[in-house]
């Protein structure tokens, strides 16, 4: 059953994000290392605001998709894995939340 997983950064007033850094090395390293685990596809969102038109609570947003919950299990476990979370400062300040849950449809 396919898996997603979410990396949300949170949309802090003093929050610094390089989109040009994440999306050109970060993301590309992400695959380089997870995908031979079944990571099929990822994309990245930026929101701008909430649907009601409030300050959105996340900045950026990366929607990781997988074959099963065992391969990113299997990915996080890979000796690479730790230099994908060690490059987290080169493009922000902050730490994201992460979610994950299989697809139902």
């Amino acid at each position: 059953m396919p898996y997603h997983a979410s990396v949300m950064y949170p949309n802090d007033d003093d929050i610094t994000f390089d989109e040009s850094y994440y999306l050109q090395t970060h993301m590309p390293l992400v695959e380089s290392i997870w995908k031979k685990y079944g990571l099929v596809s990822w994309k990245i969102i930026k929101y701008t605001t909430a649907l009601d038109g409030s300050p959105s609570k996340f900045l950026i947003a990366a929607n990781l998709e997988w074959k099963s919950e065992e391969d990113i299990k299997s990915a996080l476990q890979d000796p690479e894995t730790p230099k994908i979370f060690a490059d987290i400062p080169n493009f922000t300040n902050k730490q994201p939340i992460t979610l994950g849950g299989p697809a139902l449809s």
